[in-house]
């Protein structure tokens, strides 16, 4: 047992060794999202526009040059973030309001001062619920996160997949944040309190 404890060890070593290498680190290596997570994040991608579309006041939350702004959430340097970029970006605009997408670290979000945000599209995995609690209340602003169990956890909506996709929202946190949903998306949405 000892061999194949050091053995493992050694293997490890290695494996390290050789992602410092080539430039990705342990902490990169922690980032590479599972399949799963994959595709949650694609299916999210193609449901969020429908999302910040059901939100009551949405024009309210455009800039003073009638843009509006989402930010992408991330924690550390997450290898997500470019593509939801990418897949927000070919939103273009959402209820006749041009998009702008904003890529914010989770510090500077915190700290963020630029225009109303319209929502924040959560990019990481490994959140603390805390953080999403705390970001939609500071902002008065829709976080979405179509990762597993962010819902439940604090963030404002994501998707619920069983059978099929849906729509998820955590109405106690929309309301701790002000976010309202029109009546129709709450009848369809799955609720995750």
């Amino acid at each position: 047992m000892p061999n194949l404890v050091a053995g493992c060890c050694r293997l490890l070593a290695v494996a390290l060794a050789c992602s410092a290498l080539s430039g990705y680190g342990p902490e990169a290596l922690a980032r590479v999202l599972w399949p799963e997570e994959q595709q949650r994040l694609r299916v999210g991608l193609r449901i969020f526009p429908a999302v910040i579309s059901a939100l009551e006041g949405l024009q309210q939350r455009q800039s003073a040059d009638g843009r509006l702004h989402v930010a992408v959430a991330y924690q550390g340097s997450d290898a997500a973030v470019d593509q939801v970029v990418t897949g927000l970006e070919e939103i273009e605009q959402i209820q006749d309001m041009p998009l702008t997408v904003k890529v914010l670290a989770l510090e500077e979000l915190r700290t963020y001062r630029g225009p109303p945000l319209g929502g924040i599209f959560i990019a990481s995995v490994d959140l603390k619920p805390a953080l999403m609690r705390d970001l939609s209340v500071t902002h008065g602003a829709l976080v979405f996160s179509p990762f597993a169990g962010h819902v439940q956890a604090g963030a404002v909506a994501g998707i619920h997949v069983t059978d099929r996709i849906l729509p998820a929202i955590n109405r106690a946190q929309a309301q701790r944040a002000g976010v309202r949903f029109k009546a129709f998306f709450l009848r369809v949405a799955h609720h995750a309190e």
